[in-house]
């Protein structure tokens, strides 16, 4: 009872760490219609299905709603938007950086495509458009598919969905309905850093908005941008892990912390936010793994021992005896294992998104592969293989995590021999390991505790990474984490 207790109390905690460290989010008031400036629409209070918003009318040509006396640059816009099921009558997004009427960027949504029968329809249903030079006719003529896409997953034609859209330098990232991986990404065409933001419709459009959040991007967030964690000539280096050389970066300086990342979409540089803050006070050691970013493949099968034994001989190849370990997701796996197979080494470990893992021969079978994953992220992937020293073998080593995946377990067995301090870290709504896997874990490990983020789903660190680092940021720092 003490312990579970304990567990109600953690999760307690962090709501309340969530709710005061986001007070730089922007909540608008949509029925506040003072606050903002209409062209081309008029609007109406709406209240459904418990979501309090505004409803703009369908009319001729483009319209906007646009937030008076607010400028955005870089940062998370997130809300709930409902239009319908209609062809050629559903345009439904955001305008940002808007310079004037005519001149902004904006992300916007076809609804009347989401379950279209006809697939190349459906492969239009998010689209980016930069005003005027850019127009979605131009964009799908000179660059097809590039700048729109499919929604994945699915929303309701006809009802509401929930969107995400981050803002990050050039970079833009679509989400919805709180999934992990982004429907769009895409890199911005004008070099606007910043203006007005507006609640869009297109032609002959309506629709409904609700729960509108903006949170700009901080400036140390922003900073860190300048940096190529991932490709850093000036830091970067290898080392011979026996069939493979390994790339790894460090910053920073003091007692050691070693970050590991996670898998598939996973690379060094999604620790963009955590690396800067950690590097204050600690020498950061940032590990790419077998068959990510820099790091060569090998011949030898994945396995999370291996991944462990990988992370061990980097930190002999430093001469460093004990670290603190800090992984995310397969680099949270790998965290367990070598807090169990190195105890007098790993002096105490994050895990994040990683829950008990049993081996389970009904679960669903992993199938990632070259073709299926260009055709969600082309972008970003085709980003990561141009750093790969073997780009034609990545395939095969898709393949090799697929065996990983389906083949490899960390439970139990492992979770009973970690004698240090654990932190286990995830998001409530964690769609690749769920609270119930996470909390299994936290129980089975002596020296847990237990950190829950309310309302993120499996990247905590880019869904509210302020809640993430105030929860982790006593243990890592904190003598007595180590004790």
């Amino acid at each position: 009872m003490k312990r579970e207790n304990k567990l109600l109390t953690l999760i307690v905690t962090i709501c309340i760490f969530s709710v005061r460290i986001s007070a730089q989010t922007l909540t608008p008031d949509l029925q506040a219609t003072d606050k903002w400036k209409f062209v081309n629409r008029t609007a109406v209070p709406v209240t459904e299905e418990g979501k309090k918003g505004i409803r703009l009318s369908e009319a001729p040509n483009d319209g906007v709603m646009i937030l008076k006396d607010f400028e955005f640059a870089d940062g998370t816009i997130e809300l709930d938007i409902k239009g319908k099921n209609v062809l050629q009558q559903s345009f439904v997004g955001v305008a940002f950086h808007g310079q004037d009427n005519d001149a902004f960027d904006a992300i916007y949504f076809r609804p009347f495509n989401f379950v279209n029968a006809d697939t190349a329809r459906r492969s239009r249903a998010v689209q980016y458009i930069s005003m005027p030079s850019f127009p979605w006719e131009k964009l799908r003529q000179d660059s097809p598919g590039k700048y729109e896409n499919k929604v994945s997953p699915v929303p309701n034609p006809d009802g509401w969905f929930h969107a995400k859209i981050i803002v990050a330098g050039k970079q833009i990232k679509v989400f919805v309905d709180n999934s992990d991986k982004p429907c769009l990404e895409v890199e911005k065409l004008t070099d606007t850093k910043k203006g007005g933001f507006g609640l869009w419709v297109g032609n002959n459009s309506g629709a409904a908005f609700a729960n509108l959040k903006i949170t700009p991007q901080s400036q140390d967030k922003a900073a860190t941008k300048s940096i190529p964690y991932g490709n850093n000539p000036e830091t970067g280096k290898y080392f011979n892990a026996g069939d493979v050389k390994l790339y790894y970066e460090v910053y920073g300086k003091g007692e050691p912390v070693l970050l590991l990342h996670g898998g598939v979409y996973g690379y060094i540089s999604e620790f963009e936010y955590l690396i800067p803050k950690l590097a204050e006070n600690h020498q950061v050691i940032c590990l790419a793994t077998r068959g990510h970013g820099k790091s060569e493949i090998g011949q030898q099968p994945f396995t999370y021992r291996q991944r462990a034994e990988d992370a061990y001989n980097l930190l002999k190849h430093l001469n460093i005896n004990k670290a603190r370990v800090i992984g995310f997701s397969d680099g949270g796996y790998a965290g367990y294992k070598m807090a169990a197979l190195y105890p007098d080494v790993v002096t105490n470990l994050v895990a994040m998104g990683a829950g008990d893992r049993k081996k389970d021969p009904s679960m669903e079978r992993f199938t990632y592969s070259e073709e299926s994953l260009m055709k969600t992220s082309a972008g970003y992937f085709n980003g990561l293989k141009k750093l790969m020293p073997q780009p034609e073998r990545w395939n095969e080593s898709l393949k090799m995590l697929n065996e990983l995946y389906n083949n490899d377990f960390v439970s139990g067995e492992t979770f009973s021999k970690i004698k240090c301090p654990v932190l286990v870290m995830a998001g409530d709504k964690d769609n690749y390991s769920n609270v119930d896997k996470v909390v299994s874990s936290y129980k089975q490990i002596s020296k847990a505790t237990l950190s829950i983020i309310p309302g993120c789903g499996h990247v905590i660190f880019y869904c509210n990474f302020p809640a993430v680092w105030e929860a982790m940021k006593g243990f890592v720092n904190s003598d007595v984490a180590v004790k």
